[in-house]
């Protein structure tokens, strides 16, 4: 019984961030009202905010379940990440820029503004864990190819995939800055960045041989 309950508090909760995260890239962050969000989600005020105490919250939220979703995705990458390193990583920056390429590129806009306003505090703090946990996702995927050939013994996994992230994230703001660039665009060119990048991270030996 306890577990029935526990399902319907996870569904109740799944609805309610849906709901916020279309009208949030629908109608913009600012311009949503909480009793938007519970009519959407077909529930009372009082129950979005017994689960979400603010919309600053449920923002919050949405970017803990997006975030969540990517590192699952991710998962299934580091799983069964093949030979190549270079392309194991431009699959896995696949994943994340799906991700990002989904929200409306305004809502982003404003999540970052968000966070240099009295009070964002809590949501950049937010961001950062999220940048953490992608860092540290890419690190491993690295990781299992030091033990190998083909990268550069010069580098630490922590240190290429930390250039790989910087990179990748630059090109994001620059997607969020320009509305012309595409998601498809976007992907190919931290894909070239990417190729880049193991120009010098892959190891010397190995670029001697091919």
């Amino acid at each position: 019984m306890a577990g029935l309950r526990e399902l319907k508090k996870q569904q109740a909760r799944h609805r309610i961030v849906k709901a916020a995260e279309n009208l949030f890239a629908s109608t913009g962050i600012d311009s949503t009202t909480v009793e938007e969000i519970a009519a959407s989600a077909e529930m009372s005020v009082a129950t979005v905010y017994n689960y979400f105490g603010s919309k600053t919250a449920l923002l919050l939220a949405c970017v803990e379940d997006d975030t969540e979703e990517m590192i699952a995705q991710g998962s299934v990458i580091l799983a069964e990440p093949g030979a190549d390193p270079q392309q194991a990583v431009k699959n896995l920056f696949g994943v994340y820029l799906q991700h990002f390429t989904t929200w409306d590129r305004a809502v982003l806009r404003e999540v970052m503004a968000a966070t240099f306003q009295q009070g964002g505090d809590q949501l950049a703090g937010e961001l950062v864990q999220m940048d953490e946990r992608l860092l540290a996702q890419v690190t491993e995927l690295l990781e299992h190819f030091e033990t190998g050939d083909a990268l550069n013994p010069d580098a630490s996994a922590r240190e290429a995939a930390l250039l790989l992230i910087s990179t990748m994230v630059t090109y994001v703001f620059v997607f969020l800055s320009i509305d012309r660039d595409n998601a498809h665009e976007l992907t190919a060119q931290v894909a070239r960045q990417v190729d880049l990048a193991f120009a010098g991270l892959a190891n010397p030996t190995e670029r001697e041989v091919s």
